[in-house]
This record gives C-alpha cells, sequence and structure tokens, in this order.
C-alpha cells in the first residue's frame, strides 16, 4: 500500500511539472518546489518572467490553479512565484536557452560553447551539458560540454546537482539538452575551512606584550 502511494504522489508530482513546464514556457520555467502541509499543497514556482506567470489581476496564476485542482486533483494548491536571481545558474533556464538556439539554426558547437561560457563566467562551481540527437547528421550522437566539478553519484549527486531538460524540435527529429550544475551553496566532504583567526589574536597579543616588555625595559 505504501509502495503504490509513493509511486502515485510521484506520478502526481511529475505529471504537474510537465503541465506548469508547458503553460509557463513563455516566462521561462526555472523549476518548482512542491510540499504537502495540513492546509494543502504549497507550490513555488520559479520564473524568468514573473509577470507572465502570474497575468493580468492574477488572472493567469488563478487559471493555472483551477487547473491543478481540478485535473491534476491537487489539494488546495497554494502557488507562490519568485523570479530568478540568476538565470545564466539556471539548469532548466540554460538548457531551454540552448534548445532555442539550436531551432534559430545555432551549431550545437557555437550553442553549446556559447552557453558554457556564459554560466562559467556567472561564477558556477561546475556544469555538463549533454546535447544529444542526429546534431551533425543521420545518425544521433551526443556532445558533452564542462567545467569544474560534476557529481555522478550517490548523496552529493543527488542532494549536490541540479538538471534541467528541454527539447529542441528540428526537421530531422527532436534534440535533447541536458544540463547538470553543482549548486553554489552545497559544501563537499572534501571541503575543510580552518578557522585561524584565534591563532592570530594569540599571536598577535603575544607581540603586543613583548612589545610593552621591551618599551619598558627602555624606559628603566
Amino acid at each position: 500500500m505504501k509502495e503504490r502511494k509513493f509511486i502515485a504522489n510521484s506520478v502526481s508530482k511529475l505529471l504537474v511539472t510537465e503541465y506548469l513546464r508547458s503553460a509557463t514556457e513563455s516566462a521561462g520555467f526555472g523549476g518548482l518546489e512542491m510540499k504537502r502541509t495540513p492546509f494543502g499543497t504549497n507550490i513555488t514556482l520559479y520564473a524568468n518572467k514573473p509577470g507572465l506567470v502570474i497575468g493580468r489581476h492574477g488572472g493567469k496564476v488563478q487559471e493555472i490553479t483551477e487547473t491543478l485542482e481540478k485535473r491534476y486533483k491537487v489539494e488546495s494548491p497554494q502557488i507562490e512565484v519568485k523570479e530568478i536571481n540568476e538565470p545564466d545558474l539556471n539548469p532548466q533556464v540554460v538548457s531551454k536557452k540552448i534548445a532555442l538556439s539550436l531551432e534559430k539554426g545555432w551549431s550545437y558547437r557555437k550553442a553549446g560553447n556559447t552557453s558554457l561560457r556564459r554560466v562559467t563566467e556567472s561564477g558556477t562551481r561546475g556544469v555538463m551539458i549533454r546535447i544529444s540527437g542526429k546534431i551533425s547528421g543521420e545518425r544521433g550522437r551526443t556532445q558533452k560540454f564542462s567545467f569544474g566539478s560534476i557529481k555522478y553519484s550517490g548523496e552529493r549527486a543527488r542532494a549536490g546537482m541540479e538538471n534541467g531538460f528541454s527539447i529542441a524540435k528540428m526537421k530531422l527529429g527532436v534534440i535533447g539538452v541536458s544540463v547538470r550544475m553543482l549548486r553554489n551553496d552545497y559544501k563537499l566532504p572534501d571541503e575543510i575551512v580552518a578557522d585561524i583567526r584565534p591563532q592570530v589574536q594569540a599571536v598577535s597579543e603575544v607581540q603586543e606584550n613583548g612589545a610593552k616588555s621591551e618599551t619598558a625595559t627602555t624606559n628603566e
């Protein structure tokens, strides 16, 4: 029974995510957080242009709320829209930009390298861009663009990495764009920061006391 409920919740969250992604695509969908509370379901929606999600007099967000409640059976949805402070550090926004660039006719190398440079200049600790599909001919292949530290497995990959995925619709077929980034606020186990302030203060006090002693000796 617990397993079925867990699977049902996961499927429901996936359907809600796909719906919100398509409904707020023009606003620059940047991901969401879903939390169930005794009073309903709190949904925090991140967007590059929050005004397009809210709509005039809140009409758009009210329409989305009603759809979630009626079609997707979300209990008392309460949507909060937040603006993305740094779009180039949001993997979902970056993947969508790359997909749009490919649809405009950019080569996959230009789109990948340009996005990689923009992300690294924004101060990321690690990023990997994967472009997969018929990117250079009739045969499908994958091209990677990476920088910095990337975690592939374990707790560091689950908690420290953020993922984004978008699709570019091309004449030869769809091209998948996957972006993974290492969160700047995530502390890795091998990162050690030593606090040397007490030692510096102690050395300063010793030097100060020594200087006072020399001064007193000279005066005598």
